[in-house]
């Protein structure tokens, strides 16, 4: 099975509607939209595994770059190896090491908040009335 990433769809189609676009170009295993957790509604991109690898090349060459209900969708092989290759770590963007030392000990050190002055308060409802 191949496994195509597909993004760009429009926020209102269903399943059915996707399966529908694709299945003209070969026959589909499954389809998975991912939606968000609180909201239930879809993020935009989702993965559709096709059956043979012909069937995918035909779906690539002509859903990608179709526009629909106003949305460019872009259709790509889905990166299988993603779970073996090793995330790239960022570096902090401090200027030197110095400073990262006195940010991390300046976090971990109680006393050195009460020196500090608390902020202004910007609102007026917090204010006593005179």
């Amino acid at each position: 099975m191949i496994k195509l990433f597909v993004v760009g769809y429009p926020l209102d189609i269903q399943e059915a509607d996707l399966m529908e676009i694709f299945s003209i170009h070969g026959a589909i295993h499954s389809i998975e939209l991912l939606k968000d957790k609180v909201t239930q509604r879809h993020k935009g991109f989702g993965f559709i595994e096709m059956e043979e690898q012909a069937d995918a090349d035909r779906a690539i060459a002509a859903v990608n770059g179709m526009v629909l209900k106003g949305r460019k969708i872009r259709v790509k092989l889905a990166d299988e190896d993603r779970a073996e290759r090793p995330r790239t770590v960022k570096t902090n963007h401090f200027r030197s090491q110095e400073l990262q030392g006195n940010a991390s000990s300046a976090a971990s050190d109680p006393e050195s908040f009460k020196s500090k002055r608390p902020r202004k308060l910007m609102s007026n409802t917090f204010r006593a009335e005179n």
